[in-house]
C-alpha cells in the first residue's frame, strides 16, 4: 500500500504480517550481532592460543610475491646490471607443509634457521605383522617413514605459525615452559567436528571469512624436563636414503589431522634431534677440507643421494617455464618450488657465484 506524504511524494509503506515483521527484523539486528559475537570468539580463541612470552614471526603485510607475475620479470634485471635482489624468504617450519614469507632470516650451518626441522612420519610394516608376534618382534618390523605432499596432497592446506620468546610481550617469562623451549609452532589444518559444535564452526567461518580449522601446538626445542613431560621418545625414521634419529612427537599428534589426511597408518610428527642431523657429503665439501662435514635437517632433496640445506630460484626462470604451461598452469607460482630465497633481478642462464666473505656470503655473477 501506498501513502503520501506532503512535500516528500509516496513513500512505500510494507503491509507485513507479525511473523514476517519479527523474522525481517531479527534477521537485520541479529547478523550483525553474530558476526561481532563470532568474531569476538575467534580473538579470544587466537589469545589463548598464542604462546606465553612468544611473538609470531612471518610478514604482516602483503607478500613480497604479490606482483611475481608482472612481466617485468620475465627478463630479469638489465643485461648489464651487477646489483641482484632477494625477492622473498621462505622458510617450511614442517616438511611438504605451508611455508612462512619472512622479511629477513639467519642462515646456519644446517640451511635457514626454523627451516624443515620438523616433519610427519607414519608407522609402517614391509611384512604383515601378527598380533601373536612378541612386542619386540613387531617394532623390529614397523619403521618410522616420513611422508610428503606426493603421497598426501592435503599437507598442502596445513598451516604453521612459528613463536619465539620475547622478552618485551607482557606474558614473558624466562621461566614459562614456552621461553625454556625457544618458542613453540602452532600446526593448524581444515578440520569441523560434528554436531552442532560443526554446525557452529562453519557458520562463525561462514561470517568471518575464515575457514573451520582444528590446530595443535608443540614445543620448538623442547628441554629435557619437557621431553620427559611430555613423553616423547627418540626413534628412527627414514627420510629418503637417511635414517636418521628424531624426536618423535606422536603423542601430540591428534586423530583429526590423520583423518583429514588420509592416513591409515600411525601418524607421529619428527623434530630433528641437534646433533643428530643428516650427513651431507654430494654436492659439499669433506670434513678434511672444512674442519666440519655439512649437515642438514629434513630439508628437500633433488633426488634420492643429493641433499642441499639452502634452495635458490630465479623468478625469471619461474616465469619462462610458467609460459611453457600456460595453457594448464595459468597461474605458475615460484612456490611451487618451496624455495628458500627467491631472487627478482637474475636474468634467465645467469650464473650464481657465491663469495664468502668471513661470517657473510654475497650473490653476484
Amino acid at each position: 500500500m501506498l501513502s503520501a506524504s506532503s512535500g516528500l511524494g509516496f513513500i512505500p509503506r510494507l503491509e507485513l504480517s507479525y511473523r514476517t515483521a519479527l523474522a525481517v527484523i531479527s534477521t537485520t539486528c541479529l547478523g550483525p550481532i553474530i558476526a561481532l559475537l563470532a568474531f569476538e570468539i575467534l580473538s579470544r580463541r587466537s589469545k589463548q592460543l598464542a604462546p606465553k612470552g612468544c611473538r609470531k614471526l612471518g610478514l604482516r603485510v602483503e607478500s613480497n610475491l604479490a606482483d611475481q607475475y608482472d612481466s617485468k620479470y620475465d627478463d630479469g634485471g638489465p643485461p648489464d646490471s651487477h646489483e641482484w635482489r632477494v625477492k622473498s624468504l621462505w622458510i617450511y617450519p614442517v616438511k611438504s607443509c605451508k611455508g612462512i614469507e619472512m622479511n629477513r632470516g639467519s642462515v646456519l650451518n644446517t640451511g635457514m634457521q626454523y627451516d624443515r626441522q620438523f616433519s610427519f612420519a607414519q608407522l609402517k610394516s614391509h611384512v604383515p605383522v601378527s598380533r601373536e608376534l612378541p612386542e619386540l618382534e613387531k617394532k623390529s618390523e614397523q619403521k618410522w617413514e616420513f611422508i610428503t605432499q606426493r603421497q598426501f596432497p592435503l599437507l598442502a592446506l596445513v598451516r604453521t605459525e612459528l613463536w619465539v620468546p620475547d622478552p618485551s610481550s607482557e606474558t614473558y617469562s624466562p621461566n614459562s615452559p614456552e621461553v625454556l623451549s625457544e618458542g613453540a609452532l602452532i600446526i593448524k589444518f581444515p578440520y569441523a567436528r560434528n554436531g552442532w559444535r560443526g554446525v557452529f564452526s562453519k557458520l562463525v567461518a561462514a561470517l568471518t571469512g575464515r575457514k573451520s580449522e582444528s590446530s595443535f601446538t608443540v614445543p620448538l626445542n623442547p628441554s629435557p624436563d619437557v621431553i620427559t613431560r611430555k613423553g616423547y621418545t627418540v626413534d628412527t625414521m627414514k627420510i629418503w636414503m637417511d635414517s636418521p634419529m628424531g624426536l618423535n612427537m606422536s603423542v601430540d599428534s591428534p586423530t583429526e589431522l590423520r583423518d583429514f589426511l588420509g592416513v591409515r597408518n600411525p601418524l607421529a610428527l619428527f623434530r630433528v634431534v641437534p646433533g643428530k642431523e643428516r650427513d651431507v657429503f654430494k654436492c659439499a665439501p669433506r670434513r678434511e677440507e672444512l674442519g666440519w662435514q655439512p649437515v642438514i635437517g629434513f630439508s628437500d632433496s633433488t633426488d634420492k643421494d643429493k641433499k642441499y640445506a639452502l634452495h635458490i630460484i630465479n623468478l625469471a626462470s619461474v616465469r619462462d617455464v610458467g609460459k611453457k604451461v600456460a595453457r594448464e598452469i595459468p597461474k605458475f607460482s615460484a612456490l611451487r618450488f618451496r624455495p628458500n630465497i627467491i631472487m627478482g633481478e637474475i636474468r634467465v642462464g645467469d650464473t650464481i657465484q657465491v663469495d664468502e666473505r668471513g661470517d657473510h656470503y654475497f650473490l653476484g655473477k
